[in-house]
């Protein structure tokens, strides 16, 4: 009789199992990007919390029959109105969801986690740009796109073209790792120069705030930057736009654009030219660019993809006009290159990526003649020296490449972590120095191991542990950890606290650790320079997402910071040392409003209290101990105000940078620069089916400023044009 009894109890268990239902699909934002690591609440017979998975697949499995609705538990999204679905016995019911975006939406980031996750979810401070935002700040430069970025500052030597300086959180400019569609651009040691970076056919930028060492390695001190190159939309029919615009300062620009589909690829490709005078003698400035990005699907798992930009351009470099004569021969040559290419196959759990990339920059400055000596002055002040030109008719070479190539698994665990492993190797080298003599050859080969784990607890916890283990060919092996925590409160978990702390490493340069000169003898002993980073905040939406605002105190201390450094003061011979130790911290606010549909409202302003702790100079008092950052504002702000739709619309951006530390570097005695304030202005309107005409305003009341000392920054620009685009889906008028 227990036998016959054990046998019934089983028939009966196999029985109710086999009347159980499942359910399975994926969840993707209206612009088709998946979700992983969402939180979506099913109500029915059986009440169950859901956690996407890799593609932002779920599967949820034993449910009783009968009808089910889900609900998305994140602030930012939609689903109006609710999905219904039916779950039947023995059956399994697919269910993909299209995330509708919020009147201040929610972002999809890539950057903060080296996967998609919800910018609410990952407990970093993220900025994302997408091609809308980008579309309508109709920026001249990447300097001028992210001019309202908090925690931003940046500076130009000059117009457009001129060498451009990036600084995160109060870090150096070298202190942000810089990615082109997953290929890390940076120069040896972490240098980028912005000033020929150009806004043309951009999908999406993503800046993350903190040190992100832990997934990048070598140069994410302070942040990390990402570009991506546009692609076909989904769905969207093929396109070609044009486009032709022309302004002050005998500026010109043309531009010819197309995407795509055919079967399962997409197709994305344009090319572009730029010629301005700029506003000081010998300050012309010419670019030409093409950029491609093709991918497609292998079979039904399997996608690869191809991105291609490359840039050649030309820049005269008068010099420090504000305080001397302009030299007028002098001008340096640029020609970038960027190829990348990635295969990724994902399962229902489980992503392999394999990524591969090239990046290389040949700068070349000249200086051909003798301009002779002068004597600086400003302000009625005169230099202390007479200073000359060091002419050099060879030109000074600076050509660097870094291949990259990189393996990374993400795999769903346990239903709630979502596990990430990978490796990259880099390949860097170079042909450095003047061309009149030996040029420096170096190489250098890094490769990193790391992990993250991403877990939601309950509805509400989203936590991120991960570490690195590097191995550089100039300091050896070195670990960096990273944590972040992100937590809703509240109904509609509409509160978010949030808190972050990671560490940083970045790689001398070349010069650094190879050097050959013997007033600058190479030290092939130094150490990373470090940071170790932390900052905790919060966000709150309120009115139904028409209004978010944002608070996060950060603070970043840098050390191990590489110095020249006299060994013999009689011989001045000299070498470098790590020596100097910098500290920044501050608050960063942000305010999203959308109160209608056709109009949106940002501000944004960030305190940074940067001081100098241990000198890394010991030539230039504004570098001694005590002394403020150079070039980083103690405040800044930003506002933007837009109107209307996509028949009219029009945008004021009004930027103020506060004073700052600086230097003249002339020896006239010049160490704080003023602040400013900057109106942009911009509009534009449909005039026929497929044509748009625009204009635009850059320091719309023609402030006279200097972003670094010596360098006048332009003065009113205006800029005009047309867009026409071919096929696609543009409205009619």
């Amino acid at each position: 009789m227990r036998v016959l009894s054990a046998v019934a109890c089983l028939s009966l268990a196999a029985s109710s199992a086999a009347a159980q239902g499942s359910l399975a699909g994926s969840v993707r934002t209206a612009d088709g990007r998946p979700v992983p690591q969402l939180v979506l609440q099913l109500e029915g017979p059986a009440s169950r919390a859901i956690v996407t998975g890799p593609e932002g697949r779920y599967r949820v499995v034993d449910l009783p029959p009968g009808e089910y609705s889900l609900a998305v538990q994140a602030p930012g999204f939609l689903l109006s109105p609710e999905p219904r679905v039916t779950v039947r016995a023995a059956a399994e019911v697919r269910l993909d969801l299209v995330l509708a975006p919020a009147p201040v939406r929610e972002r999809v980031v890539v950057t903060a986690t080296r996967g998609e996750a919800a910018a609410s979810t990952v407990g970093m401070s993220v900025t994302v740009l997408d091609r809308d935002a980008i579309a309508s700040r109709e920026a001249s430069s990447f300097l001028r796109l992210v001019q309202d970025v908090p925690g931003v500052a940046a500076a130009r030597t000059g117009g457009l073209g001129a060498q451009g300086s990036m600084f995160v959180r109060g870090g150096e400019s070298r202190y942000a790792r810089i990615l082109v569609d997953g290929v890390p651009i940076n120069e040896p040691g972490g240098a980028f120069d912005f000033g020929s970076a150009l806004p043309f056919e951009y999908e999406r930028v993503e800046i993350v705030r903190g040190a992100a060492s832990s997934l990048y390695g070598t140069d994410a001190l302070a942040g990390v930057v990402q570009i991506v190159t546009r692609r076909a939309g989904v769905g969207a029919p093929p396109d070609v736009r044009l486009e032709g615009q022309g302004g002050s300062f005998g500026t010109w620009q043309a531009s010819l654009a197309g995407a795509g589909r055919a079967g399962r690829f997409d197709w994305n490709a344009g090319a572009f030219r730029l010629e301005t005078d700029n506003q000081a003698p010998n300050s012309a400035f010419e670019e030409t660019a093409a950029v491609a990005s093709l991918g497609g699907e292998l079979g039904q798992r399997t996608t690869i993809r191809f991105a291609l930009r490359a840039a050649d351009s030309t820049h005269g470099t008068p010099g420090q006009t504000a305080f001397r004569r302009p030299d007028l021969d002098a001008s340096f040559e640029r020609t970038d290159l960027v190829l990348g290419g990635s295969l990724r196959h994902a399962r229902n759990r489980i992503i392999h990526q394999l990524q591969a990339g090239v990046a290389s920059s040949d700068q070349l400055t000249k200086n051909p003649l003798d301009s002779g000596c002068y004597v600086p002055s400003a302000d009625g002040m005169t230099g202390a020296l007479t200073l000359c030109d060091f002419p050099d008719p060879a030109g000074f070479q600076n050509d660097s490449a870094r291949l990259s190539l990189g393996y990374q698994i993400e795999a769903q665990a346990g239903g709630r972590h979502l596990l990430t492993a990978g490796v990259d190797v880099e390949r860097e080298t170079g042909e450095l120095g003047s061309r009149g003599g030996d040029l420096l050859s170096p190489q250098r080969t890094n490769a990193g191991f790391y992990v993250q784990d991403r877990l939601v607890l309950g509805r509400r916890w989203f936590v991120t542990l991960g570490g690195r283990l590097e191995r550089n060919d100039s300091f050896g092996w070195t670990a960096v950890p990273r944590a972040a925590v992100a937590v809703r409160l509240g109904h509609g978990q509409t509160t978010i606290l949030k808190a972050s702390a990671g560490a940083g490493i970045k790689e001398p340069d070349f010069f650094q650790s190879f050097g050959l000169s013997f007033f600058a003898r190479g030290n092939p002993d130094l150490e990373p320079e470090r940071s170790a980073t932390f900052d905790v905040g919060f966000e709150q939406r309120f009115l139904d997402d028409r209004l978010r605002a944002e608070a996060v105190y950060f603070h970043h201390d840098y050390r191990d910071q590489i110095a020249f450094s006299l060994v013999d003061p009689t011989t001045f011979q000299g070498t470098y040392v790590n020596l100097g130790k910098t500290r920044a911290q501050g608050l960063e606010l942000v305010v999203e409003a959308a109160p209608r549909k056709a109009v949106s409202l940002s501000a944004a302003y960030t305190f940074t209290d940067g001081e100098v702790l241990v000198s890394a100079s010991d030539f230039d008092p504004v570098y001694a101990a005590g002394e403020p950052l150079l070039r980083r504002p103690r405040h800044q702000g930003s506002f933007t105000a837009r109107l209307g739709g996509e028949r009219l619309s029009a945008a004021l951006t009004v930027v103020a940078v506060g004073e700052r530390a600086d230097s003249d570097f002339q020896f006239i005695g010049l160490t704080h620069n003023e602040g400013y304030a900057r109106v942009d202005a911009r509009a534009r309107g449909r005039i026929a089916r497929g044509i748009e005409a625009f204009v635009v305003a850059e320091n719309l009341l023609d402030r006279h400023y200097q972003e670094a000392l010596g360098y006048p920054a332009l003065g009113r620009s205006l800029r005009a044009g047309l867009r026409l685009r071919l096929g696609g889906s543009s409205p009619s008028p």
